[in-house]
């Protein structure tokens, strides 16, 4: 009668890694990651895919922190607007954010909001932040080309899953059945 609690841990397994899924895909996260790579050359493989900041766009309710982590090699800044705005950095600005280091900013009113890197200006993003599901425009920006986000999946949700499947895969083949639960 090992069967119940066994199958009881698949179960839990595979909840853990569902939930630790499921957000990628609803983008509740107010995370942009700084790409590896990203300040290496106008002619970097992010420029041209619009994700050296990622996820670009980004879409947050009003009065969300939103938290840009550096994972280059090289420092960044986060400098609202666009490199060619006479007033470039007058909503935030970084200033040089270090490898592995951070730069929060709380987006208070909703509107479509540029930043960029004034070190490496190939690297644009966007942050949007509707108060609905239908993101609200802001006359003096623009919407890049590709707007496509890419989910993201937490490493330990991937571990987590993988361990799932592979414990599943194991118990099926001992018992010879499918678990009942």
């Amino acid at each position: 009668m090992k069967s119940k609690p066994i199958g009881a841990l698949f179960g839990l397994l595979a909840l853990v890694a569902i939930l630790g899924v499921a957000p990628a895909f609803g983008q509740t996260a107010n995370e942009v990651d700084i790409q590896a790579g990203a300040g290496s050359s106008a002619n970097a493989a992010c420029v041209t895919t619009s994700n050296c900041f990622s996820p670009n766009p980004i879409t947050v309710a009003p009065g969300t922190e939103v938290t840009w982590k550096n994972g280059d090699t090289v420092s960044h800044t986060v400098t609202s607007g666009k490199v060619s705005d006479d007033n470039a950095g007058s909503l935030f600005d970084s200033g040089l954010i270090k490898k592995g280091a951070e730069f929060k900013f709380t987006f208070a009113n909703a509107g479509t909001f540029n930043f960029f890197c004034t070190v490496h200006p190939w690297m644009a993003g966007q942050v949007i932040v509707a108060a609905s599901t239908t993101p609200s425009t802001n006359t003096t920006t623009t919407t890049p080309a590709n707007t496509t986000a890419v989910p993201e999946f937490g490493p330990v949700a991937s571990i987590v899953l993988a361990i799932a499947v592979m414990s599943m895969v194991v118990f099926v083949a001992k018992t010879r059945g499918i678990p009942k639960f």
